[in-house]
């Protein structure tokens, strides 16, 4: 069976350690987390997030572990931001060990796009990583997958590749047929989560941020995952923020990582 990867938004408790601990002690070998995050609105980070001060403790307990990471988060490019900016955090990333840096485009501008998404890849190709593409109906740049095809076509970058999220693949109008006319090698990674219908949004933060387990919902996930080549990093991504007062997130993440390891069975 292929190797599952945790994602750091399915369960934040205890932080990146935690994250790391928590995957190993449930029998995976691999996560992905944050070495740079957005902030909210007050300043605060959004998401847990691994330090330069934390480097060597955490090289210690990725490598106590066992665990790996798939993919280190996040670098976006938007407007009147140079991605050269990132690199402190895009060199952390690389330092623990990462396969590849996860982009979204939120710059509408196309020869900005073509002059950043290249300068990332640039970046992160000294360093030994992929650049992963993720299309998301947030980011105005870059939306659907066709968009993602078309841009990935345009840069012919070598280390560009791009990521199938379920969710954000079934609400921009993609579909199955769709990713079966593509070149499956230029799918890097794939995030697994389930959804309650197919409808087509721009506006489904609420439901990105409280996504359900896979196999509870609608998606065609075992149709979505046999369309992978063995290639293709699976990540469970199933947050859910929208919690009742008892609810346990470590329940949570087990649920997931069942209901994802008896869908590739």
């Amino acid at each position: 069976m292929q190797d599952l990867a945790l994602h750091q938004i399915t369960m934040t408790q205890g932080g990146p350690v935690g994250l790391v601990r928590f995957a190993a002690e449930a029998g995976l070998s691999r996560v992905c987390l944050f070495t740079a995050t957005p902030s909210t609105p007050d300043g605060r980070d959004m998401f847990p997030i691994v330090r330069p001060s934390d480097r060597t403790e955490f090289q210690t307990v990725l490598a106590d572990n066992g665990v790996s990471i798939i993919n280190a988060e996040y670098f976006p490019i938007t407007p009147n931001t140079d991605v050269s900016q990132y690199a402190s955090e895009l060199g952390l990333a690389a330092e623990l060990g990462a396969k590849r840096a996860v982009t979204h485009i939120h710059e509408v501008d196309v020869s900005r796009i073509s002059n950043q998404l290249g300068k990332l890849c640039e970046m992160a190709g000294h360093l030994g990583m992929e650049i992963g593409l993720e299309f998301t109906g947030f980011a105005r740049g870059c939306d659907s997958l066709e968009k993602a095809v078309r841009l990935h076509q345009k840069m012919r970058q070598p280390n560009l590749k791009i990521a199938i999220d379920a969710l954000h693949l079934f609400r921009t109008g993609g579909s199955l047929d769709q990713l079966k006319s593509i070149d499956p090698e230029i799918i890097g990674y794939a995030q697994l989560c389930d959804g309650p219908h197919f409808r087509r949004s721009d506006d489904y933060v609420e439901e990105a941020m409280n996504r359900m387990i896979p196999g509870e919902g609608m998606f065609p996930l075992s149709a979505l995952i046999e369309l992978f080549g063995s290639h293709v990093d699976l990540d469970i991504e199933v947050p859910h923020y929208a919690a009742a007062p008892h609810f346990d997130p470590e329940n949570w993440a087990r649920e997931a990582i069942v209901a994802s390891r008896a869908l590739l069975e």
